[in-house]
């Protein structure tokens, strides 16, 4: 025979169930409250604003410059905006080849910038201005690296080609390029003339200029104490002292020059 249980016996437990029951809903209320009133202090209050932005990588322009165009201003919201955006954006910008912004920590913001590398000066409206490697020409604004001064490459073509060759020189004898003048003809396009900060002159073709001009430090160590001239690295590669090119109102090609040994 079943066990009969009185209905009153099973009161106290039946209110305990539904006083836990409460009690639980109870505090999920409050949690849900307590959380959404942090939420809401940590938006009015300067914790959840843009303490600082730190910009990493740039040359061509000043931090203040990224920092205004970013539009990410200390003071304004940490959350009010989507970092791709802000990248986008900047990629925008003539010089910028790449951008990543990211939060850091709980108020900070971090840009790190990559622009593409300035190659050269050239004349621009009359003022010289930045080339870079993607062909794009700058103002310097204040900004003067260590590259020569370009003339007369007028044509993007060549321009692109001799472009190429700087970028492959080692920054070393880059730096020690003063000028760089376009000398080409129809018979011969790809001639230029670089002027050195030692005082040499280096005649030399486009196409092999970056592969010549990595000997260049070699050759003029091996001159020694001769006087200044002319290396000539389009064919081979020879010196002619300055006094017989231009002392003497220049010779034919090949008389009095010096044969250099180039270094494998």
């Amino acid at each position: 025979m079943d066990k009969v249980i009185d209905i009153e016996e099973r009161i106290p437990s039946m209110r305990e169930r539904r006083r836990r029951k409460t009690n639980k809903k109870f505090l999920f209320i409050i949690a849900v409250f307590c959380i959404a009133l942090l939420v809401l202090l940590y938006f009015q209050s300067p914790l959840s604003k843009v303490g600082e932005v730190r910009i990493h990588g740039n040359v061509l322009h000043d931090d203040n410059y990224y920092y205004e165009k970013s539009g990410v201003l200390v003071g304004t919201s940490f959350w009010g905006f989507e970092t791709k955006e802000v990248e986008r954006e900047l990629l925008k910008l003539d010089g910028v080849s790449s951008v990543a912004v990211t939060r850091k920590w709980m108020r900070d913001i971090d840009i790190s910038i990559d622009e593409w590398t300035t190659v050269a000066y050239m004349e621009s409206g009359g003022e010289y201005g930045l080339l870079l490697e993607n062909g794009t020409v700058l103002p310097s604004d204040g900004n003067y690296p260590s590259v020569p001064i370009m003339n007369h490459v007028d044509n993007p073509d060549i321009r692109k080609k001799l472009t190429k060759q700087l970028l492959k020189l080692d920054k070393n004898v880059l730096q020690m390029i003063s000028e760089i003048i376009y000398t080409g003809s129809e018979e011969y396009p790809d001639t230029i003339i670089a002027y050195m900060d030692d005082g040499y002159e280096v005649h030399a073709s486009i196409q092999t200029f970056a592969e010549k001009m990595d000997y260049y430090p070699d050759i003029i160590s091996q001159l020694g104490g001769l006087e200044k001239g002319v290396v000539n690295m389009e064919v081979g590669i020879f010196f002619t002292p300055f006094s017989e090119v231009y002392g003497k109102g220049g010779v034919e090609e090949g008389e009095g020059d010096e044969d250099v040994e180039e270094n494998e």
